[in-house]
């Protein structure tokens, strides 16, 4: 893209504080960090296939266009929005105004919005940057959410990338179709010139105050010694926006967006994207990133279920926003520095891999051989099909009266020491209307587990029962990260007299990041106990519907055991899945506390897994050692 030295001039001599004077509520700023943009080129990606089972038409160039449309978008040079650039990192959008000019037009039951001409200025939407783009009556039609920003300084580029397009209040009244508002409708690439001050500081930033320097980073967790702990320590702050994305055969879509922050001082998370290599990252294999998964809950009828899981969104660049330290490279995560992804960009065709692909106690991928190149060439030569590797719901399990519903999501990050705070969730309200899906308003996000909405913690309840196990290391003497534990899993338990005499164990184990799986489940049963029902459930992982996994009465116990699958076993309970086991019997809660155990379906130390439950027994079971009370 071609500069024009003349405008530079203007812009610099009068516009920037002009456009600075029209901003007054921004808190001052240096304004050597004040970059000016103006004209280019870009592109939005429309969603016509999210939009199909609607009566809303995307036209372009005069005609009706169906699927995924890719629609050039001119930026004029009639204006110019400036940057807040301190440092020589993107942090906001300043004052100013872009003229773009589009042959799209928006048609709805005989109404008619053009989007021809906006105008582009910046504000905050949920603390992050973003664009309005606004018609010429002022109507703010359409938001440039979640937006990857670049400030090349070496192209003199600003580049505007992977940015969701969401649609307003404004454009869903003007079209008279109230249930597009706030749903995402396409993405945004928009590319400007870039005039950065001469006297602009380019060197990074960091914070003295706090023994923080950019002199010898990045800190990798592999470079730890007895003095030096680099410790990364990734939170998941925030799912902005749970996004319907379309509906197949199989059911309907759902991606959330994701923001996260390292709130460790000491170690740098790596983000290399996959088959890619930098030289910062000086490890095998080069190209570690984090995965982002996510899954859908309902909870009815007594217990929890988990209805669908996404495979895995595979991170590509870090933003590197309000950080505590900022080094200068967005293939590292420095201390304090936010992230952000949008829901276009977490339903990428050619970032959207299986979960088989990665082994989550380490946070590790290995891309030669993948799902991406199965052909082991060294580069990736396959994608995901639109609704493959995705987070897929029967809309029948969405309309059960009375039950509450959650989607969670989780950064599964390399050495990461604590993974509950790299997991979060909402409840949701999932509403069919106008032929489409939302599933607002969200509950309040809050960081953790999900399923401790079923059985809290720190219940008391002697009827419930809520266990953490967390594998040890199988080398807990050593330096961190080796240290790390082998992966974690929570098993929870409710027992209800559903008539009397009768009673329903209710038992959710989840597994979290243990990649050797569980293929067996034994639950203490006595053996004189009449068993009137069981029931087993587990979601769609991989593309794969679990099977139903056997139950026999062995003895005292009850035992649900996976039946062979596709090596490594998919009927297995693999990571980031939640697997129903349940029994009604005659047997009422035994005082105290009873053991399920867990059989581990891959080779290495522990064969077996233990938790404490609430479970049936009867009286008699107390004296089964002989010394009955007189």
């Amino acid at each position: 893209m071609t500069m024009r030295l003349p405008l530079i001039a203007a812009l610099c001599g009068f516009l920037l504080p002009a456009l600075a004077a029209e901003d007054a509520t921004r808190e001052q700023r240096d304004p050597s960090a004040i970059w000016s943009t103006w004209s280019g080129a870009g592109q939005f990606e429309l969603r016509a296939d999210y939009l199909e089972r609607t009566d809303l038409r995307i036209v372009l160039d005069g005609h009706a266009r169906d699927g995924v449309i890719q629609a050039p978008v001119d930026i004029r040079n009639l204006g110019s929005i400036s940057i807040y650039a301190p440092f020589g990192n993107f942090e906001d959008f300043d004052a100013g105004r872009l003229d773009l000019a589009t042959d799209i037009v928006l048609e709805y039951r005989g109404r008619r919005v053009s989007l021809e001409r906006l105008i582009a200025t910046g504000f905050t939407n949920n603390d992050h940057p973003a664009l309005k783009l606004s018609d010429g009556q002022g109507r703010h039609l359409l938001t440039v959410a979640h937006p990857h920003v670049i400030a090349d300084q070496e192209k003199q580029l600003l580049t505007i990338h992977n940015a969701d397009l969401w649609a307003t209040e404004a454009l869903a009244e003007a079209l008279g179709f109230p249930e597009l508002a706030d749903m995402p409708i396409g993405m945004a690439w928009l590319d400007l010139n870039l005039h950065i001050p001469p006297d602009a500081n380019l060197r990074g930033y960091s914070d003295p105050a706090r023994g923080l320097s950019c002199a010898g980073r990045p800190h990798w967790p592999q470079d730890s010694s007895l003095g030096n702990l680099y410790e990364v320590d990734v939170r998941l702050i925030n799912i902005g926006q749970v996004a319907y994305q379309g509906t197949s055969a199989s059911g309907i879509k759902v991606a959330p967006s994701a923001t996260l922050k390292s709130v460790s001082d000491t170690g740098d998370a790596a983000w290399i994207p996959k088959f890619s290599s930098n030289g910062l990252y000086p490890f095998d294999p080069p190209d570690q990133h984090p995965y982002l998964v996510w899954n859908m809950y309902r909870i009815a009828d007594g217990r929890i279920e988990q209805l669908g899981a996404s495979g895995v969104k595979h991170a590509f660049l870090t933003l590197n926003f309000n950080c505590t330290i900022n080094c200068g490279s967005g293939n590292v995560l420095w201390p304090g520095c936010e992230d952000v992804y949008g829901t276009g960009t977490n339903n990428s065709n050619s970032s959207q891999g299986p979960r088989y692909d990665i082994i989550p106690s380490d946070g590790l991928f290995f891309s030669e051989g993948s799902f991406f190149d199965p052909g082991r060439t060294g580069s990736q030569t396959n994608n995901s099909g639109s609704f493959e590797n995705r987070l897929v719901v029967d809309p029948a399990e969405l309309q059960t009266p009375g039950a509450q519903y959650f989607l969670d999501s989780w950064y599964v990050v390399m050495a990461d020491i604590d993974i509950w705070n790299s997991m979060g969730f909402h409840s949701i309200t999932p509403n069919e209307s106008g032929g489409t899906w939302s599933f607002g308003p969200l509950g309040p996000f809050t960081n953790g587990p999900t399923i401790e909405n079923w059985v809290a913690a720190d219940t008391t309840d002697p009827n419930e029962s809520h266990q953490t196990i967390v594998v040890p290391s199988e080398t807990p003497g050593a330096l961190y990260p080796a240290n790390l534990p082998q992966g974690h899993l929570r098993v929870l338990g409710k027992a209800t007299e559903v008539a009397p005499g009768r009673w329903r164990y209710n038992y959710a184990v989840q597994n979290y990041d243990f990649d050797r799986n569980i293929d067996q489940v034994r639950i203490p049963l006595p053996a004189s106990a009449q068993i009137f029902e069981t029931f087993f459930s587990a979601p769609v992982v991989d593309g794969v519907q679990v099977a139903d996994w056997s139950v026999e009465h062995i003895g005292g116990e009850l035992v649900f055991t996976a039946p062979p699958g596709i090596p490594p076993n998919t009927n297995a309970l693999s990571w980031f899945s939640l697997f129903n086991f349940e029994v009604e019997t005659d047997a009422p809660p035994v005082d105290g506390r009873g053991t399920m155990t867990l059989e581990v379906a891959e080779a290495g130390s522990p064969s077996q897994l233990t938790s404490d439950i609430v479970a049936p027994g009867f009286l008699e079971d107390i004296f089964a050692d002989g010394f009955e009370a007189p």
